[in-house]
């Protein structure tokens, strides 16, 4: 069964500008929690990926929904139809083999326009790091449906994902392009299968980026969220924690306009900063 095509060029040209400003984290050498907040994106940006990230993102942090694996927020991707297409986008781990990922999981929640879909991981790819090709090589993409032995996208729970058990495809675009040719939408590998016949593929070294998207071809509009991203190399393992706001943001006063997920006020900052930490 095919559903909409997922629209993963768009970023090519304009990713670059980004490069100069965004944090970059070939990776960490030991196990740590970065929390993304809107005062603090750590390198993290919404991007429209319709238009190079020129246009409106409607992307945001946000509380909820319900609980989330982590903190009391999650990032919120909506798109408006199958023209719409928003990402968040994290220019990292440029150069990162492939071979040296050691784990990879996420959590994502779907509000509406799904299943089958659920916000999708992707990485800007190099077919191989160590030929000299260094032109822009599209995504590896994994869309939690196409993997049915990791279970069903179910709408109103929030599911985690193991994407190193799950399938991978490269993306379309112009010219021929190595992963796409081989592991195409419509006949996804595994990441075995990709590490098999790519051993030297990894994250590319200079428009590299981890880029989760929601829409480009759906055909429904979509709302949904996603968090608890864990990324585990060779050099140590992080985990991205977004939140829409941070203990910071409780104190002078801050606690009276910020609310829980269900919509209730806090008593104090103390009661803030509580509940920014533990989420009760």
């Amino acid at each position: 069964m095919r559903f909409g095509r997922i629209r993963v060029g768009a970023l090519a040209l304009g990713l670059a500008s980004f490069l100069s400003v965004a944090m970059v984290v070939p990776g960490l050498a030991a196990p740590s929690v970065v929390t993304v907040t809107p005062s603090n994106m750590q390198g993290w940006f919404f991007c429209n990926d319709q238009t190079s990230c020129a246009g409106v993102a409607t992307g945001s942090l946000v509380v909820g929904p319900a609980s989330p694996p982590l903190g009391v927020g999650s990032a919120r991707l909506p798109t408006a139809g199958p023209a719409d297409g928003q990402a968040l986008i994290l220019a990292a781990y440029q150069g990162t083999k492939l071979a040296d990922i050691t784990q990879l999981q996420y959590s994502t929640f779907v509000t509406s326009g799904g299943p089958p879909q659920a916000i999708a991981l992707q990485f800007n790819i190099d077919s191989d790091l160590t030929d000299g090709v260094v032109n822009y090589q599209g995504r590896l993409v994994f869309e939690p449906y196409q993997s049915p032995a990791l279970g069903p996208v179910v709408a109103g729970q929030w599911q985690t994902w193991n994407a190193l058990q799950g399938k991978w495809w490269g993306s379309t675009g112009s010219g021929s392009r190595p992963i796409t040719v081989a592991c195409p939408q419509s006949s996804p590998c595994t990441w075995q299968q990709i590490l098999a016949q790519f051993p030297n593929a990894g994250i590319h070294a200079t428009a590299g980026a981890v880029v989760f998207k929601a829409g480009s071809g759906w055909t429904v509009p979509f709302d949904g969220n996603v968090d608890a991203l864990t990324i585990g190399t060779s050099a140590g393992t992080t985990t991205y924690n977004f939140e829409p706001y941070d203990k910071d943001q409780c104190k002078n006063g801050g606690w009276q306009t910020l609310k829980r997920a269900d919509g209730s006020s806090f008593k104090n900052q103390g009661d803030c900063v509580s509940y920014t930490n533990t989420g009760r």
